[in-house]
């Protein structure tokens, strides 16, 4: 006789299972993982892009960083609330990205380029977390 019986065929589809499922977990946790680094220094590049056109006097205008779970805002004045929202540059979060204590904002002086929040943004994935660091001299950087 040639082939394979039902119990043969059951036994192959119990191995495949069992091999592929720790393979689908680690490529959905690399997938997190990518996901949470690439945005996290999305929103890094995006802080320090608001920090040097402040620097910079463009507008003559404070410029800052207004982040939620859902997206965040680059803007054009002395607040969130009171800002030209035809200058705003919005780009939005996957929902797999969360930030702690959400919203923050963080606006830049003119010139100086000091900001008006000073602490960290803690951005996670599930367990998975980067933090961004904003120093009251105006560093924006990493913590590792």
């Amino acid at each position: 006789m040639k082939g394979f019986t039902l119990i043969e065929f059951f036994l192959i589809i119990i191995i495949i299972f069992f091999i592929s499922v720790p393979i689908l977990f680690f490529v959905l946790n690399f997938y997190k993982n990518q996901q949470l680094q690439a945005y996290t220094h999305q929103i890094l590049k995006d802080l320090r892009r608001a920090q040097f056109k402040a620097m910079a006097g463009e507008g003559g205008a404070k410029f800052g960083v207004y982040i939620t779970n859902d997206n965040y805002t680059l803007f054009r004045g002395d607040s969130y609330d009171m800002r030209d929202d035809q200058y705003d540059e919005v780009f939005d979060l996957p929902q797999i990205i969360t930030i702690q204590d959400s919203p923050k904002e963080a606006v830049f002086s003119e010139l100086k380029g000091e900001p008006s929040y000073i602490g960290n943004i803690i951005i996670s994935s599930d367990s998975l977390t980067q933090t961004i660091n904003i120093s009251e001299i105006g560093l924006i950087g990493l913590k590792p």
